[in-house]
């Protein structure tokens, strides 16, 4: 099985780290990076962010007297949307995605933090459904990566 220049059709050999075709001299950053160069633009990753760091301030704040205050929540929230989006302008498309894939897994651990706060657990169990979350967000990126390498093999 071999990956092909969207471009050219020409053949690409599995496993090198081409930026540009060999032979039509294209851009292959899409090809290199699953996720597409970018799953979402630069404001969904804000968005994602943004939830991200809400969803960990209810946590913390549940847990912790000293975090229950809305500016708090505020300067996690924005601090959080304003660090994503900012940052993500000035990466290459390999540290875009490995951007988006901390984000990612970031959102499905806080899910998992979340969880718990709905649930009435303590804040050992917020810590470990977090970390469950963080591995299921890990696990999902994986499958869509192997998801998409069997999209694009010719």
């Amino acid at each position: 099985m071999q990956f092909r220049c969207p471009k050219c059709q020409g053949a690409l050999r599995e496993g090198s780290n081409l930026h540009f075709c060999p032979h039509c001299n294209a851009d292959l950053t899409k090809l290199l990076t699953p996720i597409e160069t970018g799953i979402m633009t630069d404001l969904g990753l804000a968005i994602l962010a943004g939830v991200s760091g809400l969803l960990f301030a209810i946590v913390l704040s549940v847990h912790v007297k000293e975090f229950r205050s809305p500016i708090f929540i505020a300067v996690i929230v924005l601090g959080s949307s304003l660090s994503a989006w900012s940052k993500v302008k000035s990466l290459t498309a390999k540290e875009r995605l490995a951007w988006e894939r901390f984000w990612i897994i970031a959102f499905c651990a806080s899910i998992g933090a979340f969880w718990t706060v709905l649930m009435g657990l303590s804040w050992g169990w917020a810590i470990a459904i977090a970390f469950v979350g963080a591995i299921a967000g890990y696990l999902l990126l994986r499958h869509s990566e192997k998801q998409w390498q069997r999209e694009r093999m010719h």
